[in-house]
């Protein structure tokens, strides 16, 4: 997954592209390696801090990015965190929770701390 600044890209009416930008030949703030295999799901939280990525081709694929400082979660998930293969995901309204589905037809649900002080 790359991470992109477009927050001066040119928009259309400015001569941009149909999608507001204008070069494809853009270099990535920062490539996130952490998966393995291509993203099949990519979801950012309320305020757009959070970034979750999952793919469904590798057991316990999914990793969370704090966008602002472009770093990967280390502390969580763990090896002992029991998501599978996980199919969909999403954040709840405010961030509270993270609701994973995975291949074994189960949704898991996981209370995100830092929003409950808020």
């Amino acid at each position: 997954v790359n991470l992109y600044n477009d927050r001066h890209a040119p928009s259309l009416a400015r001569g941009g592209s149909r999608l507001g930008l204008a070069s494809t030949n853009r270099a990535p703030l920062k490539s996130i390696m952490n998966l393995t295999t291509s993203a099949d799901n990519l979801r950012f939280n309320h305020d757009g801090d959070i970034l979750a990525m999952s793919t469904k081709r590798e057991m316990n694929g999914l990793k969370l990015l704090h966008v602002p400082t472009a770093t990967v979660f280390s502390n969580w998930p763990t090896s002992k965190t029991p998501l599978k293969y996980v199919w969909s995901m999403d954040f709840s309204p405010g961030s509270r929770y993270l609701a994973v589905g995975n291949d074994h037809g189960k949704c898991l649900l996981y209370r995100l701390k830092h929003y409950w002080d808020e």
